[in-house]
């Protein structure tokens, strides 16, 4: 009998000893050894074949653009940061945004912008009515009160290509465009001013009298085949850096040095810290130079911060690394918005410096790098005046981060465009 009763013992434990074996198998960290075999590491998850690498860095924009603050708002590859308001065959084709059929509407920018200089190029047919509209909201109804509508018409219409429709008529110099030509729209919206040049020459000068402020930037399909290309805006706005004031800037918190140099720059060296602009900010549109000192640094822009919190707001990353491929962020990768949406490839090189553009508009969240979209995201949790732990719409603080004891990074500029 005792025999039986240690045999009894000797088997549970055993059995014991391999459901537990079977639990911590299941639990341990990837690369662990667990009784003599290797935990498999999950897979990663496959890259996105859709993104076209060699394209976005050969769109990235020229350093003379880039510090005028110059961005691009199509890709040339897809509908990042665009939304159809109606069923239209919007599509890409060969670096071009097209639309040839559908039930009027517009393709839409998913954030708003205020003060800015804007140009596109554009190719319609003989009859085509289409438009750039700018501040326009969701559903623009009246172009003579909600919006501004740049005309892309035939002569015969009453607002021939280059107007503002309801606004102001084109002048009578310009020279009509050809149909199935590439022309190019410029327009330039400053406070209440809005000009417009069609091929270079100057079609409207309009003083607006309604109170637009902000608005989306939306591409019209009406009647008739149009296509859009390159695609740019450079914001207005005020500038933060360089010249920074001291006064303007809370003392540096954590483990950071922050020096503000002769040339109006801030430095950070170490981490991990923070600086922080003492002015908050709720909807805006930011754009920063940093240049990363020391190899594999890791840095980032706080906004909508919680004032005075350690870094307790929605980052933007700026880090370099990528793991063979540049769709393989090593930490999201600049640009993105840190712990919510990967930058869709890391276009920021090592030594050399980042251009950034932020927009915060409500919920939705969109970045740029090297002039290039790179983030579209939309903050769908609830309300909370915590960002790590829900949508945070309020106004808050600009901050500047170092990450890691070795890092060093010189932030030469920033200027910030409120957005009402």
């Amino acid at each position: 009998m005792a025999r039986d009763f240690r045999t009894l013992i000797k088997s549970t434990l055993l059995g014991l000893l391999t459901l537990s074996a079977g639990v911590l198998t299941t639990c341990v960290l990837p690369g662990t050894i667990v009784f003599g075999q290797e935990a498999t590491k999950p897979a990663e998850p496959p890259l996105d074949e859709s993104v076209n690498v060699q394209a976005l860095l050969d769109a990235r924009l020229a350093t003379e653009d880039l510090d005028l603050g110059w961005i691009r708002l199509f890709d040339g590859q897809s509908l990042l940061g665009w939304k159809a308001t109606s069923e239209v065959d919007w599509k890409v084709e060969k670096g071009e945004i097209v639309a040839t059929q559908g039930k009027a509407g517009f393709l839409l920018s998913d954030v708003r912008f205020s003060d800015y200089e804007i140009e596109l190029e554009f190719q319609a047919e003989e009859k085509t009515n289409s438009g750039l509209f700018l501040r326009t909201s969701d559903a623009a109804s009246d172009p003579a009160k909600d919006c501004y509508e740049i005309n892309i018409a035939p002569t015969d219409n009453p607002f021939p290509t280059g107007s503002i429709v309801g606004r102001a008529k084109v002048a009578e110099q310009v020279t009509a465009p050809e149909a199935d030509q590439w022309h190019s729209l410029h327009a330039l919206v400053d406070q209440d001013h809005v000009q417009v040049w069609v091929n270079g020459q100057q079609a409207a000068d309009y003083k607006d009298t309604t109170g637009l402020t902000a608005g989306k930037i939306g591409l019209q399909f009406r009647e008739g085949s149009i296509r859009f290309r390159n695609i740019r805006l450079r914001p207005i706005g005020y500038s933060v850096l360089p010249k920074a004031e001291k006064s303007d800037w809370n003392e540096p918190a954590g483990a950071i040095q922050a020096t503000f140099t002769d040339a109006g720059t801030i430095k950070l060296k170490g981490g991990r810290g923070h600086i922080e602009l003492l002015q908050p900010h709720a909807n805006l549109c930011l754009q920063a130079t940093a240049l990363t000192l020391t190899e594999n640094v890791n840095s980032g822009i706080f906004f909508r911060c919680i004032p005075g919190e350690d870094m307790n707001g929605y980052e933007c990353q700026i880090h370099h690394g990528f793991k063979e491929d540049r769709r393989r962020a090593v930490d999201a990768g600049s640009g993105s918005i840190f712990r919510r949406q990967n930058a869709k490839a890391v276009l920021s090189d090592e030594g050399k410096p980042v251009h950034i553009t932020i927009v915060a508009d409500g919920p939705t969240l969109a970045t740029w790098v090297e002039g290039v979209p790179v983030v579209s995201w939309t903050d769908t949790r609830a309300p909370n005046d915590n960002p790590r732990k829900g949508l945070r719409t309020e106004a808050g603080t600009i901050m500047l981060q170092g990450h890691d004891p070795g890092s060093e990074a010189e932030f030469t500029s920033m200027t910030i465009c409120p957005l009402p």
